[in-house]
């Protein structure tokens, strides 16, 4: 691979030099959907959030990822909330909500029950959440803790390994390899322009980004105007939490995939690096007969942004026919 292809791989948006890419009328038309922005307090912390679709109709939240936020479903929560009310949120330490000291995946399965109930997504019956990535595992954590105040989870890409029968599954994060546990900065770096962390915007794990206007909008809404307390010069810098994820250990007490008290559902990327492995054989094979398991020919682990039609179609597909519903 040419130093140029690899470049374009690992930071997609490098070519632009900070310049807006043009982009499909769908995905203007989305964004100029309307859409409710509020907030709710959850063990001290502001939590925000979106809200399309009338209330009183079946609800959805949508989860983030890590060092993530909630504008990535933006172009997408407009064709899901025809017959919906749909919400996203931003979870503490990421986009807009507060940061707190120390998060744990409780609390975050606690700011998924607070924004179903502000949100309205209660008001039909038990709504369903999903979550990619980092927010799958949240999803989950909020299927442990009450997931039957739920009609449903989706996992989209989230890492799994084989857990243990007896012990349950337990993921670190914010060590080293050693499973030490790093520094990490109270603040993000500040840049002086905002072309710049645009320009460098990558994707954790790396992977093609030829859909630039959705690369270009998901890098641009997780800035921030920022001022440097050192030099007191205004700047830009990413709205994340770099502490989130430090001394964050998260602990299923079971296997979830066999002791869920809601239906599951799980979507992969064809070429996501989660997409192999003994861990994912062991979620598709406990999932054979019991839950919906969906592959998204050509997506990689961020399917929204690189397959974003194919992922919208499985999606809708998904939530006319699951779950399913027996008697009157």
């Amino acid at each position: 691979m040419s130093d140029k292809k690899e470049d374009a791989l690992i930071r997609p948006l490098a070519g632009l030099a900070g310049q807006k890419p043009d982009a499909p009328a769908w995905f203007t038309d989305a964004l100029a959907a309307g859409r409710e922005d509020d907030a709710v307090t959850v063990a001290g912390a502001k939590i925000q959030y979106s809200a399309w679709g009338p209330r009183g109709a079946p609800g959805l939240l949508l989860v983030h990822g890590g060092r993530a936020h909630r504008r990535w479903w933006f172009p997408f929560a407009p064709m899901l909330a025809e017959n919906r009310r749909v919400a996203a949120l931003d979870l503490s330490g990421l986009g807009d909500s507060d940061w707190r000291e120390r998060y744990s995946l409780t609390c975050h399965a606690e700011e998924i029950f607070a924004v179903c109930e502000a949100a309205g997504l209660n008001e039909a019956s038990r709504p369903i959440v999903m979550g990619h990535s980092f927010g799958g595992w949240a999803t989950l954590g909020a299927v442990e803790m009450a997931g039957e105040r739920l009609g449903g989870a989706i996992v989209v890409d989230s890492p799994f390994g084989v857990p243990d029968p007896d012990e349950g599954y337990t993921i670190n994060m914010g060590g080293d390899k050693k499973g030490e546990q790093r520094e990490r900065p109270k603040s993000n770096r500040i840049y002086a322009t905002r072309e710049e962390p645009i320009s460098r915007f990558r994707f954790l794990p790396s992977q093609p980004g030829e859909e630039l206007y959705l690369v270009d909008y998901i890098a641009r809404e997780g800035l921030k105007a920022a001022t440097d307390t050192s030099t007191g010069e205004n700047g830009w810098a990413w709205k994340f939490d770099p502490r989130h994820g430090q001394n964050f250990e998260i602990h299923f007490e079971r296997d979830l995939f066999l002791a869920a008290r809601c239906p599951l559902a799980f979507i992969y990327g064809e070429k996501s690096l989660f997409s192999s492995g003994e861990g994912f054989d062991h979620m598709r094979n406990q999932a054979r007969g019991r839950a919906p398991f969906i592959v998204i020919p050509g997506g990689h682990h961020h399917m929204m942004i690189d397959q974003p039609m194919a992922f919208v179609a499985a999606l809708r597909t998904l939530l006319t026919s699951w779950p399913v519903r027996v008697g009157l």
